[in-house]
C-alpha cells in the first residue's frame, strides 16, 4: 500500500480510539450502560448498530465465495434467513421488549422455574457467550480481515490477527456498548461506501454491466434460482433446487437466531420502547438484506471475469482492491474492512462479556459486588474472548464452510427457542436436551445417509437435524415438570404472547394479522433485494415488476404496522 493509503487506515483507527476513550467515563456508569446504554436507543441507531454487526470483514467475502462457486442463486443460504428475522419485527421484538431482560439467556429464569432453569442459564452463559462466540468471532471476522490484510499489505497472518484484535479490543473495552452503537453508525455506512466504491470499479474494469452480463450470461451465474435436476428423487433433492428447498423449507426456522438471536435481542433490549424496538428490526432488515447484498454479488460476478483462474474463492474480494484502485482509494476501502470488522467485534465482545457477567458471574459467583466491579469484569472477559478468538483464527482457513456449519449444528435447537414463546409446555429440560442432542446427531448424520443409501443433501440433513433432536426433546418436554404455576402466569401477564398458554387471557398480538403483515413485507424485503438487481444485469422488464410489486406489498403492510399497538410506561399506544 501507498503512504497515503496508511494514512487514511491510521486516521480512521486514531478516530475510533479516541471515540472509546472519549466514552469510557459514561460507559463505566454500571451494567445498564456498559451493556444496554442505559436502555435509550433510538430505532435508527439500534437497527443501524443491528446492521453493521451482520456487516462484518468476512461478509463480502463469503458472499464472494459462494456467488463465484455456484451464482448468484447461491446467496439464498443468507436470503433465506429474512424469513425469520422478518418474523422478530412481527412478534418477537415485542416479546423480547416486554420480557425486559438484560440479555437472551436472562429469559431462562423468568421463563422457566427451579434448579434445572438456574444451570440452564449458567451453561448458556458459557457455551453461547464464550465458547461459541470466541469460535464465531476467530473463524468469521478476524479470517475475513485477515485475507484482507494479506491481501493488500505485506503483514504475516501473525501479524495481521494481532494488529486487528488489539485495535479493536482496546476500543471496545474502553467504550462499552455506547461505543458499540455509536461507532456502528458511523462504520456501516463507511463500509457500505467501500462496497460500493469497488462494485463501481470492477464493473468498469469488465467494460461495464452490459459486457458482464454477456460473458457470464451463458454460465448460470446470473440465475436467481438454481437448476432443477435429478432423474429420481435421491438426485433430486441433492441438486441445487433440492438444497434451495431445504433452505425455504426447514433452514429458516431451524437455526440458533429463530426468535431474534442474543446480539439483536441485546440492541431491542437498549431501545427505549417496543415502538423504536420494531422499527429498529425492521430498518435491519432493510439494510441487511436489500441495501448491501447488491453491491458485492456485482463485484462478485466481476471477479469471474477479472481472476478467472483463482482457486481461493474468498480472497477475489480483496485481491480486486490493489488491483483495480489508485492510492488514497485503497486505503479507504481497507479502512471500510476495519469498520465492519470492528463493528462486529466490538458487538461480540461487549455481548459475550455481557452473558458471562450478568447471567454468569453476578447470578452465581459474586452476587452484592459494586457497579464498578462488574463493569471491570466485563472488561476482563472481553480482552480473554479477544484472545481465544485471535487463536481460533490461526486454524480457520474457510469463512463458507464455518458459516454452513454452525447453521447444520444450530439447526436442532431453533424449533425449542421458537416454541417457548408460544407453547407453556416447553421447560428447561426442553432445551438441554435439545442442545445435548446436537452434536451427536451431527456426527451420526453421515452413517445415516449410508444406512439410507442416499447421497448427502441439504434438505435431508437439516430434517435430520430437526426431527433426530425432536425424538429426544419431544418425549423429554412431555415427560418432565413443566415451570412452575406461578412462573407461566407471572411471564404470560408480563409478555403476553400468543398461542397456547391455558387461557389465561387473550394477547394483544393479533395473530392473523401480524402474519399477514409478516407474509407481505417479507415478500417486499425479498423483492427489494432482486428487483434493482436484475435491473442492472439486463432484465429490465421483470426487474422493475418486482420493484414495483415490492411498493406495493411494503405500503399495505407499513400501513398495517401503523395500526398495530405497542406497550411503552404501562400503556398501549398506537404504533404511529
Amino acid at each position: 500500500m501507498h503512504m497515503l493509503d496508511w494514512i487514511v487506515v491510521a486516521t480512521y483507527c486514531l478516530a475510533s480510539l479516541w471515540l472509546g476513550l472519549a466514552l469510557t467515563k459514561r460507559a463505566s456508569s454500571g451494567i445498564e450502560s456498559y451493556f444496554a446504554s442505559e436502555r435509550k436507543l433510538g430505532w435508527l441507531l439500534a437497527g443501524t448498530s443491528m446492521a453493521a454487526t451482520a456487516f462484518s470483514s468476512d461478509t463480502p467475502l463469503l458472499v464472494t465465495g459462494i456467488v463465484r462457486q455456484k451464482g448468484i442463486w447461491g446467496n439464498w443460504e443468507i436470503w433465506v434467513l429474512a424469513i425469520s428475522t422478518m418474523f422478530t419485527v412481527f412478534f418477537f421484538s415485542k416479546l423480547w421488549k416486554r420480557a425486559g431482560v438484560l440479555t437472551e439467556v436472562e429469559l431462562v429464569e423468568l421463563r422457566y422455574s427451579g434448579r434445572p432453569a438456574a444451570f440452564l442459564r449458567g451453561f448458556k452463559a458459557i457455551y453461547w457467550g464464550i465458547l461459541y462466540n470466541a469460535f464465531i468471532m476467530g473463524a468469521w471476522p478476524v479470517t475475513g480481515l485477515v485475507k484482507v490484510m494479506q491481501e493488500t499489505t505485506d503483514l504475516t497472518k501473525a501479524q495481521a490477527i494481532f494488529f486487528c484484535m488489539g485495535l479493536t479490543a482496546i476500543y471496545a473495552v474502553l467504550s462499552g456498548f455506547w461505543g458499540v452503537v455509536l461507532t456502528d453508525f458511523f462504520q456501516f455506512f463507511i463500509a457500505l461506501a467501500g462496497a460500493f466504491i469497488l462494485a463501481f470499479a470492477s464493473v468498469r474494469a469488465c467494460g461495464g454491466l452490459g459486457n458482464l452480463t454477456a460473458e457470464l450470461s451463458a454460465t448460470g451465474k446470473l440465475d436467481f434460482i438454481p437448476p432443477v435436476s435429478g432423474e429420481n428423487t435421491a438426485e433430486f433433492l441433492a441438486s441445487p433446487f433440492g438444497w434451495f428447498l431445504g433452505l425455504v423449507l426447514i433452514q429458516w426456522w431451524a437455526w440458533k437466531n429463530t426468535d431474534g438471536g442474543g446480539i439483536i435481542v441485546q440492541r431491542i433490549a437498549s431501545c427505549k420502547n417496543e415502538k423504536q424496538a420494531i422499527w429498529a428490526t425492521l430498518w435491519f432488515n432493510i439494510a441487511q438484506y436489500a441495501l448491501r447484498s447488491w453491491p458485492w454479488i456485482i463485484t462478485a460476478l466481476a471477479s469471474l471475469i477479472l481472476l478467472p483462474d483463482l482457486t481461493d474463492h474468498e480472497r477475489a474480494y480483496p485481491r480486486l482492491i490493489p488491483m483495480l484502485l489508485p492510492a488514497g482509494l485503497r486505503g479507504f476501502m481497507v479502512a471500510s474492512f476495519f469498520a465492519a470488522f470492528m463493528s462486529t467485534m466490538s458487538t461480540h465482545l461487549n455481548w459475550g462479556s455481557s452473558y458471562f457477567v450478568s447471567d454468569f458471574y453476578k447470578r452465581f459467583v459474586k452476587r452484592e459486588e459494586s457497579e464498578a466491579h462488574y463493569v471491570a469484569a466485563g472488561r476482563l472477559t472481553s480482552i480473554g474472548l479477544a484472545l481465544i478468538a485471535a487463536g481460533v483464527a490461526f486454524y480457520t482457513e474457510s469463512i463458507g464452510q464455518v458459516f454452513t456449519f454452525v447453521l447444520n449444528l444450530t439447526a436442532a435447537i431453533g424449533p425449542v427457542y421458537f416454541l417457548r414463546w408460544f407453547w407453556w409446555r416447553i421447560n428447561p429440560w426442553s432445551e438441554i436436551a435439545a442442545m445435548a442432542v446436537s452434536v451427536p446427531v451431527i456426527l451420526f448424520r453421515p452413517a445415516i445417509f449410508r444406512m439410507l443409501n442416499m447421497p448427502d443433501n441439504l434438505i435431508m440433513a437439516l430434517f435430520i437435524m430437526v426431527a433426530g433432536s425432536a425424538l429426544f426433546w419431544v418425549p423429554v418436554t412431555l415427560l418432565t415438570r413443566p415451570a412452575g404455576e406461578e412462573k407461566l402466569r407471572n411471564f404470560y401477564s408480563r409478555v403476553r404472547p400468543p398461542g397456547i398458554w391455558k387461557n389465561w387471557g387473550p394477547s394483544d398480538i393479533p395473530l392473523k394479522s401480524s402474519l399477514l403483515m409478516w407474509v407481505y413485507a417479507t415478500a417486499a424485503l425479498l423483492l427489494t433485494a432482486a428487483g434493482p438487481l436484475k435491473v442492472l444485469l439486463g432484465e429490465k422488464l421483470t426487474g422493475s415488476c418486482m420493484c414495483i410489486g415490492a411498493a406495493v406489498l411494503w405500503f399495505i403492510a407499513l400501513r398495517s404496522l401503523g395500526r398495530e399497538s405497542f406497550v411503552a410506561g404501562g400503556e398501549t399506544k398506537k404504533l404511529k
